[in-house]
């Protein structure tokens, strides 16, 4: 049977673990691989329309 205790342990232990995901910062790791990702896709972009510019000119 499940006591009062046993569900303020597990609210402690989930409390615990929220405050370790919170330093670990995992929103703004994801955030910033996000932009590196659509920073090189852009780079990628940018590099394809040049060398289509350069084949037309050829």
């Amino acid at each position: 049977m499940t006591t009062k205790a046993d569900i303020d342990a597990a609210q402690k232990a989930i409390d615990a673990a929220s405050n370790a995901i919170d330093k670990l910062d995992l929103w703004g790791l994801y955030d910033c691989a996000w932009q590196a990702n659509n920073n090189y896709q852009r780079i990628i972009d940018y590099n394809r329309e040049q060398l289509e510019v350069t084949d037309d000119e050829q």
